[in-house]
């Protein structure tokens, strides 16, 4: 007995025909696939039910934005070093800064049940 195919409505399918109807059904996603270009205006039209944008989506740019400038190199850095009086300005302002968040969170976390309701 050959069996070479496939059943389809109580009848075989030579292979050659299946592999030309999956050919075919491959060739209809890539060509439905490459419409990506105008899918933004079936989707912008479109109903909700069908796929299309929900209800108080802004309108699209009419010109899509420019690409961000990723090969333009930034100016050269001033590559000097800081003197000992300006570290020690710095680290006497990171001194004063860090006192300061420990403290407001000090009295954060004393406020804190006062701030929360009551359980019940």
């Amino acid at each position: 007995m050959n069996r070479v195919g496939c059943v389809a409505n109580g009848r075989r399918l030579p292979v050659k025909l299946l592999v030309a109807r999956l050919a075919g059904a491959a060739a209809l996603a890539a060509l439905v696939g490459g419409c990506s270009g105008v899918s933004h205006v079936i989707a912008d039209n479109w109903p909700r039910a069908l796929g299309g944008l929900p209800e108080g989506v802004p309108p699209r740019l009419d010109t899509p934005p420019a690409y961000m400038p990723v090969h333009d190199m930034p100016p050269a850095r001033d590559t000097k070093k800081m003197t000992p009086q300006e570290r020690a300005k710095f680290e006497a302002d990171m001194a004063a800064s860090r006192n300061q968040n420990s403290r407001e969170a000090q009295e954060l976390k004393t406020e804190a049940p006062e701030r929360l309701p009551p359980i019940h």
